[in-house]
């Protein structure tokens, strides 16, 4: 099954006048940002994991409901910079109100190298990026090829098999699993670019994220 060239912008299909694609365009940007904002409440906010979860879900809803996501301007800006601002707001608002919380602390302090909040939620951005990239993957490319792929590439770099050892494990030659990772290779970029133009408001942002996640000028 071929990737399409283009996808719908989720971004612009919130403000559209059929309610059934303002819809499907909110759940598009819940289903790739939900995992991220998840996480960055975890990490950057202390959040226990359940109440992570309530946030998550409490922030969503709240957006849809306000219409947050119809205000961001593209020329302000990426999307997820955005939504990770609103983000930030709402738990900020949310533990102003919850009066059995200690005084609130805005110093983010992390173990290790010190991340910007922006650089841990662009981490777990990229990371449900490159999984949805992945399912696409695993539905468009025939059995063998997805396993050459996900046993060479998505596997830990100690434990990555020879081509040789992949070639004996699939019953084929080096030149075919050297072909098959060059053909995957190639689908996975495409379908990280569809993801990102679903997931972007313009040609101007959709170009700026490519460039910032995978290094292509487009």
């Amino acid at each position: 099954m071929p990737f399409p060239d283009t996808r719908h912008s989720a971004l612009v299909g919130l403000q559209h006048d059929d309610e059934s694609v303002r819809r499907q365009s909110y759940e598009t940007i819940v289903t790739a940002y939900w995992q991220p904002v998840n996480n960055y409440l975890r990490m950057r906010w202390r959040e226990p994991e359940e109440n992570a979860e309530d946030l998550t879900q409490a922030f969503f809803s709240k957006a849809m409901d306000a219409g947050t996501f119809n205000t961001y301007d593209p020329a302000r800006g990426t999307f997820r910079t955005y939504l990770r601002t609103c983000l930030d707001r709402f738990v900020i608002n949310a533990r102003k109100q919850d009066s059995r919380r200690p005084t609130l602390r805005l110093d983010f302090d992390v173990e290790g190298p010190a991340e910007s909040a922006e650089e841990v939620f662009q981490h777990e951005w990229i990371r449900r990026l490159f999984s949805l990239a992945i399912e696409d993957l695993r539905g468009s490319l025939d059995d063998i090829r997805f396993r050459v792929f996900e046993s060479y590439d998505l596997a830990e770099s100690e434990s990555r098999p020879t081509y040789a050892a992949l070639a004996a494990q699939f019953n084929t030659t080096t030149d075919r699993i050297t072909n098959y990772l060059a053909a995957a290779r190639r689908d996975f970029r495409k379908a990280v670019l569809n993801r990102l133009r679903e997931l972007t408001a313009n040609e101007r942002e959709f170009r700026a994220e490519a460039r910032a996640i995978l290094g292509v000028e487009l």
